[in-house]
């Protein structure tokens, strides 16, 4: 007679495997998911930008598509699967957020005066989890 082992020994390989394919799961999605590489990109861009500033300017944005708004530029996040969001203030001290669809985003980066005694350097979102609920970070 076959001695079989119990169920009970193959659950914890099964959950290591479940784990596993979960996780590629995750990293094939933000691989292949459109608004992160956008979001990655610009990311690259917005940071080369400000290394390219002295410490009387900040990474100001210009609106292409909305007449040409301008704004002191703070975060840069997105929301799952394909919005990307601005947030900051107007050359008046007014709040901003654009929420866009990733494939219509169009906008120019812009050297601006500082509106605080340090410049402000561009935030980016890129905890999943927050992005996700839409939390934004204090």
């Amino acid at each position: 007679m076959a001695n079989f082992s119990s169920p009970s020994t193959f659950t914890p390989s099964f959950d290591r495997f479940s784990e596993k394919q979960d996780q590629s799961h995750e990293q094939n999605h933000l691989r292949n998911n459109p608004v992160i590489q956008v979001c990655k990109a610009i990311r690259d861009y917005v940071e080369a930008f400000e290394r390219s500033l002295d410490s009387d300017h900040e990474v100001g944005i210009r609106l292409a598509s909305f007449g040409g708004v301008a704004f002191h530029a703070q975060q840069i996040g997105f929301s799952m699967p394909n919005v990307i969001t601005f947030s900051g203030n107007t050359e008046d001290g007014e709040k901003v957020q654009l929420i866009q669809h990733v494939s219509q985003t169009s906008f120019l980066l812009k050297a601006v005066r500082k509106q605080t005694e340090k410049p402000t350097r561009i935030g980016f979102l890129w905890n999943i989890e927050d992005n996700r609920r839409g939390d934004q970070p204090a």
